[in-house]
């Protein structure tokens, strides 16, 4: 970012008064941003308002609808794996010990789990997958279901959408999380 854009932003970012100086803070960040890090952000944006925290490599949003934070993280349009598409990380507080931590990590690659701090984030490309993500993940831990279970429900429920259908899963939490 050129030291112009930098300054720019800056100056955005001390604006006081101004209800829509975070919003403008994030579309200069947005701006310089590759297309898909970009749209996922604008989708956030559009459902949860501007960010609390606007850097040139991520927006953070604080206690917006069940998370505790989202982040949409910039990341260039090279792609190797389809980790690499995931540029959203939701949290949710959700107190775990490190036995159920380690069979959460065993049920899903897109989960971090934050043992210490006591939160589960899971990142995605969009957040209805995080809330699939983050539903079989409680699950697996309150021993509904196991992890081979989990992981068969998370693959039907994205054919399922893929054909159209909708799936409770998909809409939100289905637990107490934040």
């Amino acid at each position: 970012m050129t030291k112009l854009r930098m300054a720019a932003l800056g100056g955005l970012l001390l604006i006081s008064g101004c209800a829509n100086a975070p919003k403008k803070a994030a579309n200069v960040v947005l701006d310089r941003w590759s297309q898909p890090s970009a749209d996922a952000a604008r989708r956030i944006m559009d459902q949860y308002g501007a960010p609390d925290d606007a850097t040139p490599n991520k927006l953070t949003w604080e206690a917006k609808g069940p998370w505790r934070r989202t982040v949409v993280w910039n990341r260039p349009q090279v792609y190797r794996t389809p980790r690499d598409f995931d540029l959203l990380v939701q949290t949710v507080r959700y107190p775990l010990t490190r036995e159920q931590a380690a069979e959460l990590i065993a049920f899903s690659g897109a989960l971090v789990v934050n043992v210490d701090r006591g939160e589960l984030s899971s990142r995605a490309s969009r957040e209805e997958l995080n809330y699939l993500n983050l539903n079989l993940a409680d699950e697996v831990v309150r021993g509904t279901k196991s992890i081979d279970e989990a992981q068969l429900a998370y693959k039907r429920v994205i054919d399922l959408s893929a054909a159209g259908k909708s799936s409770p899963y998909l809409a939100g939490l289905r637990f107490k999380g934040k």
